[in-house]
């Protein structure tokens, strides 16, 4: 009989110890939300404009201090700056929201910011500018950009916008398609936008638009969309 109690009295023991120990666990150990990436902004150089705020430098140089807001948890950023005129991509990286870049004057170029946290990553809009230097108004467009919205009825919105620094904008040719080559849709047009054109769902499109001023000077913007 004593034997039994004894047994009785472990057992229950064992389920209040067990029941405080799960009690314990629920309290210290909570589940921990997703950590996302916070939206940032670019802040310089300036979208669309000569940059003027640069350090000269040797050889027809500039240095030019990138600077773009914090994103939320980031731990790190990659900078990628394109010369316009010959296509190349620079790369750059930084633990801040800051990176000094030397650059060659007299140039287009665009720039994006990616913010990154393990493996997720935040990209920022794209943003141009001019390097100081230039002698002479006579300045190329720069890239167009484009809009595009789903009428959700197989069909969508496109509109585009550009700057030109010294205002001689004369046309644009406008390439869509499903293709990485998509063929011409219009040609010398001066329409800034296209009304209920229709696409497929659930495949991928390309877009091309270059922008021609009365020089000559062009520049192109190309992007793919799907809805």
């Amino acid at each position: 009989m004593k034997n039994s109690l004894t047994l009785i009295f472990c057992v229950i023991l064992f389920v209040a110890c067990k029941g405080n120990k799960e009690d314990l666990v629920d309290q210290v150990l909570p589940s921990n939300p997703e950590i996302e990436l916070g939206a940032f902004d670019l802040v310089f150089p300036d979208n669309n404009l000569i940059c003027t705020e640069g350090v000269d430098q040797a050889n027809n140089e500039l240095a030019i201090e990138f600077l773009w807001s914090k994103s939320t948890n980031a731990t790190s950023y990659k900078l990628d700056i394109t010369n316009q005129t010959t296509g190349e991509v620079i790369s750059m990286f930084s633990n801040t929201e800051s990176k000094a870049v030397t650059l060659p004057k007299d140039t287009q170029f665009s720039w994006t910011v990616t913010a990154a946290l393990e493996d997720k990553e935040e990209e920022s809009n794209t943003w141009n500018f001019y390097s100081e230097g230039i002698s002479e108004e006579n300045f190329a467009p720069f890239p167009a950009e484009i809009t595009i919205t789903d009428n959700e009825d197989g069909t969508v919105n496109i509109e585009w916008s550009t700057t030109d620094l010294d205002d001689d904008i004369s046309f644009y040719n406008i390439y869509l398609g499903t293709t990485a080559n998509p063929e011409l849709l219009l040609s010398q047009t001066n329409i800034m936008n296209i009304s209920a054109q229709p696409i497929e769902y659930g495949t991928v499109h390309y877009i091309k638009i270059v922008t021609e001023d009365s020089r000559g000077n062009s520049s192109t913007t190309k992007t793919e969309f799907s809805f």
